[in-house]
């Protein structure tokens, strides 16, 4: 169905996002995997993951998160493939991002607010996002970009430790 949300949306990713922002993210990201989560449009999966819950297929008003679009990769994974690549883009995670401490602290809100630790299967699901939007990117020949994203996907695997002290 389509509609028309009064609202912004972010045109670029920035981890400059508050806090607060962040748990309203995370919040209505589980309210969405709550509300597939046992419908037959989840087949024998957990969720229907969005599979692209960045900043910029989110709705604001007042600078706060306020719905989710632009569905159109929607099919049924697991919570955690879904939440793992939301956090990498909420919090740009990676060599354009904070400190490692400053993103451990974040991905520990964010996950909180979910509902669940930023352990290290999280930090597992957030480099497992990672690694498949390389493979994507590599299927479409987007080589420079693919460049970018083995950058991330090092870092991250370089961090690990720090991002989930747990």
């Amino acid at each position: 169905m389509f509609s028309y949300l009064e609202g912004d949306v972010p045109s670029e990713l920035d981890a400059g996002f508050s806090d607060e922002v962040l748990l309203e993210a995370a919040g209505l990201i589980r309210r969405f995997h709550d509300a597939t989560a046992g419908s037959a449009l989840t087949g024998e999966h957990e969720i229907v993951c969005h599979h692209d819950l960045s900043p910029c297929n989110f709705v604001f008003r007042h600078d706060r998160p306020v719905a989710i679009i632009d569905f159109d990769a929607a099919a049924p994974g697991s919570r955690l493939q879904d939440l793992g690549y939301a956090i990498f883009l909420w919090l740009n995670l990676g060599t354009d991002g904070q400190s490692p401490g400053e993103q451990a602290r974040r991905i520990s809100l964010f996950s909180t607010a979910y509902g669940r630790a930023a352990d290290r299967p999280m930090i597992d699901a957030i480099s497992q996002a990672v690694l498949r939007n390389i493979d994507r990117l590599d299927l479409e020949g987007r080589l420079a970009d693919v460049e970018w994203w083995r950058a991330q996907l090092h870092w991250l695997q370089e961090h690990q430790r720090e991002l989930a002290p747990h």
